[in-house]
């Protein structure tokens, strides 16, 4: 007789070793993030193995609104030359926002 083992739940992706809070670090702001927020677009900065349905759900969990979209990029770290040393700065992963009209996040 063949003893079968209960079969394992699928889990959401997570990102190993990681809480789920952690997928989104902080808002990121600059002159380009404030304009984005008059068409109800806000940006953050978020984990580099973070995905879009990741950030989606966070951001849903966090601040209790409803996302229609994101859109992620991937920004490389700078290089810089100090005499013959060469260091490389480490790399961000920026999420744009999109919420459904008439909601807000308050980023204070």
């Amino acid at each position: 007789m063949k003893k079968t083992e209960p079969k394992k739940e699928k889990t959401k992706k997570e990102i190993p070793g990681k809480a789920v809070k952690s997928v989104v670090r902080r808002p990121w702001v600059s002159e380009k993030s404030q304009r984005a927020l008059e068409m109800n677009q806000y940006v953050f900065l978020v984990d580099l193995k973070a995905n879009k349905n990741m950030v989606k759900q966070e951001i849903s969990r966090r601040y209790n609104v409803h996302v229609t979209a994101v859109n992620i990029t991937r920004i490389p770290g700078d290089i810089k030359r100090f005499g013959r040393s060469i260091s490389r700065k480490q790399d961000v992963k920026k999420a744009i926002v999109f919420l459904k009209k008439g909601e807000k996040i308050d980023i204070a």
